[in-house]
């Protein structure tokens, strides 16, 4: 198998020369996507962004939940009501209604938090995607022009190879044109 396999390359190598050539002449260059990702200004506005959103979020569930938690407080309470031996039918009967309605109450509440807490996982999840991929697109923008000004045919992600020359690597170049904008760096201007 092994043999056939050289003997394949080999012959297609021989009968193309002008692909051959030709995969000669790429010029290749490396980035690193992750260094490039973590270190654009953007990114850390986006990941700000949704940690304030993700608190936020936690905080009206909490509350929620103290709403739900003295439910379930006042049912309880009710509950131990209805265990007095004091009561008289009537009575009995009113506070077991009563019960009874604060119960259902208190489920359709559980179920609802329960919903609405999901609704807001994948809200977040949604913005976060959003916000990634439109930082993603502008990464590869960058990327892509970089590599036109330097000539380069071939890009590949420095983590997808086991060596590659150090003068290869353009993921400095990339990040410093992406960080160009960057609100933090900019000096105010004077008035």
């Amino acid at each position: 198998m092994k043999q056939t396999l050289i003997a394949l390359l080999l012959a297609t190598a021989i009968l193309s020369p002008a692909r051959a050539s030709a995969a000669v002449e790429q010029k290749m260059a490396t980035v690193n996507v992750e260094k490039i990702f973590k270190g654009y200004w953007r990114t850390t506005v986006e990941d700000k962004r949704l940690k304030e959103a993700v608190n936020d979020v936690k905080k009206r569930v909490a509350a929620q939940e103290k709403k739900q938690t003295d439910l379930l407080t006042e049912l309880q309470n009710m509950q131990k009501v209805l265990q007095n031996p004091n009561l008289n039918q009537a009575a009995l009967a009113r506070h077991r209604q009563q019960f009874e309605a604060k119960r259902k109450v208190f489920e359709q509440s559980g179920k609802t938090l329960k919903m609405w807490k999901a609704s807001q996982e994948k809200d977040l999840m949604e913005k976060d995607r959003i916000a990634t991929s439109k930082i993603r697109e502008e990464i590869l923008a960058v990327i892509s022009a970089q590599a036109k000004k330097g000539g380069f045919t071939v890009v590949v992600d420095s983590k997808a190879l086991l060596f590659s020359d150090a003068d290869l690597d353009i993921t400095n170049q990339v990040l410093a044109q992406l960080n160009v904008n960057d609100p933090g760096k900019v000096a105010p201007k004077k008035k």
